[in-house]
């Protein structure tokens, strides 16, 4: 039945375009997501450096406290 054929070719269509949609809309989410993921790594390993830099000159700072007690 070419109708038949016909209505089910175009449900097809409709049902891989809809889906085509979807997994586009999640390609963008996972992109997204990628990248604020990245940013927030980089955030923190700055937030890291900067207490490592504080917590290095606290203790040079120490060292130079002892050193003028004696």
């Amino acid at each position: 039945d070419p109708h038949r054929w016909l209505a089910e070719t175009k449900w097809l269509c409709k049902e891989v375009k809809e889906r085509e949609s979807k997994e586009k809309k999640l390609r963008c989410y996972l992109l997204q997501s990628r990248e604020e993921l990245k940013h927030f790594t980089q955030v923190k390993e700055a937030e890291h450096q900067s207490l490592f830099k504080q917590i290095k000159k606290q203790e040079k700072l120490l060292e130079e406290v002892h050193r003028e007690k004696r």
